[in-house]
């Protein structure tokens, strides 16, 4: 296959001894990617048992001996301890081949749920931490931050309240995460497609057909990302792309429907019990937002702003919808056609065919160019690891090496891995997943950090190579993003766990990974990364490079309020008294917001995943860290944006700081001034450039 070495060429291989015998590399001893389904169970227990042991030691000390050390510090420490030893385990949920494996991995994740929310209603340990805090020693940086969270989140799971009443929040919160299981369990096991003739296909390229499952004269596609946003960008048969919509956006409907429903029903339980008004409130508290009247502000003003722009570019879809329909056409733009006429007022208006670009991003030139940038704006250096313990044979693992001491080489500071390709029972969409955190051991050493990219990009075959697509919230964008992710997560310095990389504020973790979405429209970063697959020295034109970078704002109103209206149905999720119909609701404010009806008798909130892993009363964060993502990406602008000064400046005061410090004192250090709402919307072209 095309792919199997394909960062060789451009990384040098770490210098290890892989000769006959040897095991296999693992960054950390914790990480064990042949476990069983019965070792992963024992294990997780044991490790749960030993976090037992040692927070019952803290709880023992007397009230005049405590310290920070052995009471703040050592509650940290073994949670910390638990995490390290389980995380590899849990992850599995998410890729082990065997299912067996990945049930076990879930089993594992419900288990670890439960025990923190365990943790934080103990009223021994939450007397232990109050005892300390009720000396009030004088703290500073991380160490203060640390108490003040702790506190909080015994405040937060009802230590407050009387016994009975905590018991019934645990009750709750208990219940909410065997949900939260279930439902994320239910899509990932979804295997529902659509059974097409070859004239349904037509408007589809021939490698995107050839690789479709056969079942006699019909080819299958399935509702995995892959085979469904090619689908609906490119079918012309409007029938065709209505059954595979319908079919999407119903996936473990019958599931995950009265789970969503009971989940909101116990969130707001769970939230009056605490004293808040509802579980947006409860949930905003400790985010940079603070409050559902200020997401709400910030929604409905950029609504405002988007919704002449939307109207405006629906009636240019709707002209090439009348025109390609002619009499069939229902006047108006469905759920099932507005990625497919999006995509042709692309290649009528500026002649884009996504097509004809993905040619020039082969797999194997996206990512190399893309290590490039990262190692060149971040003063660091990749390199892989030849014959790394993995979890499948896809997988590759690379170290981490600080590139600023000036040495021609230096130990890894972190590693992560590259799991980039669709199988089976896997995750389905793109993310990354901070397997170890970064943190300062009892030894004096810094634990160094293991993350993981992890995607669904068309794997090459013996007839087709892989491809990306270059555009809004398309593969090559994606990529840039969530390899942001895993920057924040590996380059921390935090020195606990709890604000170690990404473990920032829920509003604020998007922001450093949306600003390096950035770096892909730049016309220099965008001939590095592109290079024509059947000929590697031809580079994407420049008059097409010049064509993708003006069709980037098109249809960015109905984009744009597409993301309000799923932040704002959010926030109607988990801040209204009484919800008879989800489905109701979101059918109302989809047509309402986003101007796009839904397709009638679909269930889209089935597998709204967001909802269920960290996003509920939070996915107003998407917009909201947009704001601070391009403000800070003004700096590059205006500064260059492969500039190596700005990039160890970022990299130092916003990605190694975690979360402990106040996200808005990072921004604002890093800006030299107070952040603005400015470079967010010339970047959707709602307002001018300075001096245009």
């Amino acid at each position: 296959m095309r792919v199997v070495r394909f960062l060789i060429a451009v990384l040098v291989p770490v210098g290890l001894a892989t000769g006959a015998g040897a095991e296999p590399f693992a960054p950390n001893p914790h990480l064990d990617w042949t476990v069983s389904p019965e070792q992963i169970h024992d294990a997780c227990k044991s490790a749960k048992d030993r976090a037992d042991t040692a927070l019952r030691e803290i709880t023992v000390l007397e009230p005049q001996s405590r310290s920070f050390a052995n009471t703040p510090a050592a509650v940290e420490a073994a949670l910390d301890d638990l995490y390290d030893t389980t995380s590899g385990d849990a992850f599995l949920k998410d890729v082990a081949v065997s299912s067996a494996t990945r049930d076990a991995a879930r089993g594992c994740q419900t288990l670890l749920d439960k025990y923190n929310l365990e943790v934080f209603n103990r009223e021994d340990l939450y007397k232990a931490v109050k005892d300390y805090a009720d000396k009030d020693e004088k703290l500073g940086g991380e160490d203060k931050k640390l108490l003040q969270k702790e506190l909080l989140d015994f405040k937060r799971n009802g230590l407050m309240l009387a016994k009975d009443e905590r018991a019934e929040v645990k009750k709750l919160k208990d219940r909410i995460v065997e949900i939260q299981q279930a439902f994320a369990k239910n899509v990932d096991d979804v295997k529902d497609s659509l059974l097409v003739t070859r004239a349904e296909l037509d408007g589809l390229p021939d490698d995107y057909i050839n690789r479709l499952e056969r079942d006699g004269d019909k080819y299958r596609v399935t509702v995995d990302y892959p085979d469904y946003f090619p689908f609906m960008e490119n079918a012309r048969d409007p029938q065709a792309r209505r059954k595979l919509e319908f079919l999407f956006n119903n996936r473990a409907a019958s599931e995950n429907v009265p789970l969503f429903a009971e989940a909101l029903k116990l969130r707001a339980e769970a939230a009056g019990r605490l004293g808040f008004a509802n579980h947006a409130a409860y949930v905003l508290e400790d985010r940079m937002a603070k409050n559902p009247f200020t997401v709400e502000d910030f929604l409905s003003r950029l609504r405002s702003k988007l919704k002449p722009l939307g109207n405006a570019e629906l009636k240019v879809l709707l002209e090439l919808k009348s025109k390609e329909e002619g009499a069939r056409s229902d006047g108006k733009i469905d759920a099932w056609d507005w990625r497919y006429y999006d995509n042709q007022l692309k290649k009528s208006r500026y002649q884009i065919d996504q097509e004809a670009i993905k040619e020039y991003f082969p797999m194997e030139t996206v990512v190399s160019g893309m290590l490039k940038v990262y190692q060149k704006l971040l003063g660091i250096r990749f390199r892989e690891i030849p014959d790394a313990a993995v979890w499948h044979p896809d997988v590759k693992l690379y170290e981490i090496v600080d590139a600023t001491s000036g040495l021609p080489s230096g130990p890894p500071i972190a590693y992560f891995y590259m799991d980039l390709f669709p199988r089976e029972g896997k995750y389905k969409h793109a993310a990354s997943f901070n397997i170890v955190n970064g943190r300062r051991l009892a030894d004096g050493t810094y634990q160094k950090p293991v993350a993981a990219i992890v995607a669904n990009f068309p794997k090459s075959t013996n007839t087709a190579p892989s491809l990306l697509k270059h555009g809004s919230h398309q593969d090559v964008e994606t990529i840039f993003h969530e390899f942001g992710h895993v920057m924040h997560m590996t380059l921390t310095k935090a020195r606990y766990e709890r604000f170690s990389g990404a473990n920032t504020a829920w509003d604020f973790v998007e922001a450093p990974s949306q600003m390096l979405e950035n770096w892909v429209w730049d016309p220099a970063v965008l001939a590095s990364l592109s290079g024509n697959y059947k000929d590697p020295s031809k580079k994407l034109p420049e008059d097409l490079l010049k064509k993708m970078i003006a069709v980037r704002n098109v249809d960015t109103g109905l984009v744009q309020l597409r993301q309000v209206f799923l932040s704002e149905v959010d926030m109607a999720y988990h801040t209204e008294r009484e919800i008879k119909d989800p489905t109701a609701l979101y059918a109302r404010m989809m047509r309402d917001i986003s101007l796009i009806p839904m397709n009638p008798g679909t269930n889209p909130e089935a597998s709204f995943g967001h909802l269920f892993d960290g996003y509920d009363a939070g996915y107003y964060g998407y917009l909201w860290s947009k704001v601070y993502a391009q403000d800070m990406f003004s700096r590059f602008e205006s500064e260059g944006l492969l500039n190596p000064a700005i990039g160890k400046q970022y990299r130092d005061e916003v990605l190694a700081p975690g979360g402990s410090q106040d996200e808005m004192d990072l921004v604002r250090k890093f800006l030299g001034r107070e952040p603005n709402e400015d470079a967010f919307l010339r970047s959707l072209g709602l307002e001018k450039k300075k001096g245009a």
